[in-house]
């Protein structure tokens, strides 16, 4: 009885990640909160919305709004090639919505404890990144090869939707 409640603990303490590369950089967002990875990555642009948002993207009749990390990380354009990738939202996340990214990787687990969490601790953001786009960080992960930068789906989709709030004045 007493094995089976450490497992138990030891399996809470996992954390699963679907992750993804921007600029060369590892990120990875819960996987609970990832409905699929898509390769049809043709959009409609939003005229007039923010860089951040790319357009909106059908996917099997869904619509769903594609947001742009990069935008939002300061990283240069980069064109879509066949690396690249949508990851779309649960609906618990928002809005339907999803994110490009320059390619997909693997399914991480880790282990709680490490993850040095940002949200524990003020620390100070790093000089050339805005504050919004340090906002959506849940963490960091050093893995074997690798640092694991992790991203939280909600509020990487509020950092973009309230750039430029609806004003309900005429």
């Amino acid at each position: 009885m007493e094995s089976t409640q450490k497992a138990k603990t030891d399996e809470s303490s996992l954390y699963r990640f679907c992750t993804f590369r921007l600029s060369e950089r590892l990120y990875g967002v819960d996987i609970k909160d990832v409905k699929e990875i898509n390769t049809e990555v043709n959009f409609t642009p939003i005229f007039h919305a923010p860089e951040e948002i790319k357009g909106y993207i059908n996917i099997r009749g869904q619509i769903y709004l594609l947001l742009d990390p990069r935008k939002l990380f300061g990283f240069a354009d980069k064109e879509i090639d066949e690396t690249s990738r949508v990851v779309l939202f649960m609906p618990h996340v928002g809005e339907p919505c999803g994110v490009l990214v320059d390619s997909i990787e693997d399914v991480v687990t880790v282990d709680g404890k490490m993850i040095e969490n940002r949200r524990q601790k003020e620390l100070k953001v790093p000089e050339g990144i805005e504050r919004r786009a340090a906002d959506v960080g849940e963490g960091v992960c050093k893995l074997q090869k690798e640092l694991l930068i992790i991203l939280s789906a909600e509020r990487l989709l509020k950092s973009v939707i309230n750039l430029n709030p609806v004003t309900t004045e005429i």
